[in-house]
């Protein structure tokens, strides 16, 4: 029971669920392969995680780069991050958006920046009305 609430949650939703209105398909795969899935999953996992760690070295306002601000905790922290806050966006995405393509990828890495933005703007906007 564990097992499957944890796939569940980590599942992305890239595997497609039969409609019994379907007929069946003779020639060719009607959906990706499991492998297939699992490297479009994983690849979105690491998107995500690229889009808050890389958020962390760009200066939005003076468009700089500060290389100081990437280490391998801030790696670390932004996976952790991903985990909690990537799957039911990813899984809302793919309902509304089945099969696989760029705008998965895309969403992902943007995602991330954007999680990461927001926690940005949170703390400036917290720090300014505490005075």
């Amino acid at each position: 029971m564990l097992t499957e609430r944890l796939s569940r949650y980590f599942s992305l939703g890239f595997e497609a669920k039969p409609s019994p209105n379907d007929p069946p398909l003779m020639l060719g795969r009607k959906r990706p392969a499991p492998r297939q899935n699992l490297l479009w999953e994983i690849s979105c996992w690491l998107l995500v995680t690229a889009g808050i760690f890389l958020r962390k070295a760009i200066f939005i306002a003076d468009l700089g780069w500060a290389r100081a601000n990437l280490s391998l905790g801030a790696l670390l922290a932004s996976a952790v991050i991903g985990f909690a806050v990537f799957p039911p966006f990813m899984q809302w995405f793919n309902h509304r958006r089945p099969g696989s393509g760029l705008a998965h990828y895309a969403s992902a890495f943007t995602f991330g920046f954007f999680v990461d933005l927001a926690n940005l703007a949170a703390v400036k906007i917290g720090l300014h009305l505490r005075g």
